[in-house]
């Protein structure tokens, strides 16, 4: 039996507004992480919100308001709808089938693993603005990552959000993005990671055999290597 590919992806700093009211479930990483957002947002140095946040101003004032309503309702949007940024519009998820956000699961700086198809509120949080996140999610990511189903796994994550999942051991795939000197690009990363994702969620084919015959717009295939992950890593050069 085949089983459906799986995508990681990481979250977005620029998120949709609005959503249907509601109050969020909290396991214990969960809370650890308001808490301490909350605690930031009520005492925190307008220079310690503007790093944690990365917004000012105007933006500032809403960013530290949607923090502390986190304790009690409110505007909540499945996952996918939520994140906007360059991978989420490549992705274009809402012209996939509704099945496909199934197998999509971001890597929320706020709720750690989050499926495409979660409820999330709209809120700003960077992953070096509380003292210890990045330890936090490395440690209990894992855990989450144990209720992911079968399938093979695109792991299409930057490398700070990669470096989260060290020590997760199960196979995944993973896509080496260059230009035409073969050296690895980041500035227009995110938006070849969305549509690699989007072609594997079209075509429902998750073996990287069958991804390396796959047209992605604005760059081509060149070639697999064994990653340090127990996957493959593609090569995917970018056209000038």
């Amino acid at each position: 039996m085949t089983h459906p590919p799986l995508i990681l992806l990481a979250p977005s700093e620029d998120k949709a507004t609005g959503g249907v009211s509601g109050r969020l479930t909290m396991t214990p990483a969960q809370r650890w992480v308001r808490e301490r957002l909350v605690v930031l947002a009520k005492t925190g140095s307008p220079e310690a919100l503007k790093k944690a946040f990365a917004v000012k101003d105007l933006a500032l004032d809403r960013a530290r308001t949607e923090a502390l309503d986190l304790a009690g309702t409110v505007p909540l949007l499945p996952a996918l709808s939520r994140y906007t940024g360059v991978a989420y519009q490549a992705l274009d998820a809402g012209s996939l089938p509704s099945g496909a956000w199934t197998q999509v699961y971001i890597l929320s700086n706020l709720r750690g693993l989050v499926r495409g198809d979660e409820l999330v509120p709209s809120y700003k949080l960077s992953l070096g603005a509380l003292r210890g996140l990045k330890a936090h999610w490395r440690a209990a990511l894992p855990f989450q990552l144990e209720t992911l189903p079968e399938g093979p796994v695109w792991e299409l994550l930057p490398g700070e959000y990669a470096d989260l999942l060290r020590s997760w051991p199960r196979p995944r795939h993973t896509v080496e993005i260059c230009n035409g000197d073969g050296k690895a690009i980041s500035h227009f990363s995110k938006k070849y990671r969305g549509l690699v994702a989007r072609w594997i969620l079209s075509h429902q084919q998750g073996d990287p055999r069958r991804v390396l015959t796959g047209r992605i717009p604005g760059c081509h295939w060149v070639g697999a290597s064994g990653n340090d992950r127990g996957g493959l890593a593609l090569q995917l050069v970018v056209v000038p």
